[in-house]
């Protein structure tokens, strides 16, 4: 006579399933702490480079911060560039960095902007050449952080145009 009937050993091996399933479903949670705060991403400058056909290119530098207490990977970002009301440019970046706990990294970006999408708005700033710009960033940051994949942050304000001083927060 066996010790075990078939469908205990069934139930048996259901009932270990998941609690293996439980436990790695709380151990993942562990890694997410709930008081995180999104990080901060800022453009500090944005300078005009040499026209190529008709495309404008610029060079964006944004900063980003870790207001947390915990190291974050960023493993890229992607975001759209509207600059007085009107997306000019999208980019992305694949610069991979760690945000150490309570730190902040500064990186560039060089990115073209039709002068068929936006010609207006571009013509507009080459000719007045004004000394601030109002932006608006909306950008996601990708990051192997717990189970979050992606981040989307943005951010608006005022950016001195191809001075290198820091941008003024609107919001």
């Amino acid at each position: 006579m066996p010790l075990y009937s078939e469908p205990h050993s069934t139930s048996t091996k259901l009932n270990l399933v998941f609690l293996l399933f439980m436990t790695l479903l709380l151990s993942s949670c562990a890694t997410l702490t709930p008081d995180f705060e999104k990080p901060e991403l800022q453009l500090t400058n944005l300078s005009m480079l040499p026209a190529q056909g008709l495309e404008q290119r610029f060079r964006l530098t944004f900063r980003v911060t870790n207001p947390n207490n915990i190291s974050f990977p960023v493993d890229g970002m992607n975001f759209k560039l509207n600059l007085r009301g009107l997306q000019v440019a999208t980019g992305v970046s694949n610069k991979k960095f760690v945000l150490e706990p309570l730190s902040e990294n500064t990186f560039d970006v060089d990115v073209s902007a039709s002068l068929f999408n936006s010609g207006r708005v571009l013509l507009d700033i080459m000719n007045a050449k004004p000394d601030e710009l109002a932006y608006e960033v909306n950008a996601k940051i990708f990051t192997s952080k717990g189970l979050w994949g992606s981040i989307p942050v943005s951010r608006t304000g005022v950016i001195p145009f191809g001075l290198n001083k820091q941008s003024k927060i609107v919001q």
